[in-house]
């Protein structure tokens, strides 16, 4: 299932420490949807597949360190791909 693939993204950047925890949300974005990104001006993710596009403010993400937002807040913008 795609959540799960989601998790373990999810706990692989949470466990490196070498990503500064406000730049979390942006590495997990780009390792989920580095095949369909188009645009990522000033932290805003547009991702397209075929007719669907979806757009992500990683400025005012909720907190990384929330796994089940940040999890169901991933399965709901990448759904679609």
């Amino acid at each position: 299932m795609f959540i799960k693939g989601i998790k373990r993204n999810y706990d692989k950047i949470n466990a490196d420490d070498s990503i500064a925890d406000t730049d979390k949300i942006d590495a997990l974005l780009l390792a989920l949807g580095k095949d369909h990104l188009v645009s990522s001006d000033d932290r805003v993710y547009v991702f397209q597949n075929g007719d669907l596009s979806v757009k992500f403010d990683a400025k005012h993400a909720r907190a990384f360190h929330f796994k089940d937002y940040v999890v169901k807040d991933m399965n709901k913008l990448f759904h679609g791909f």
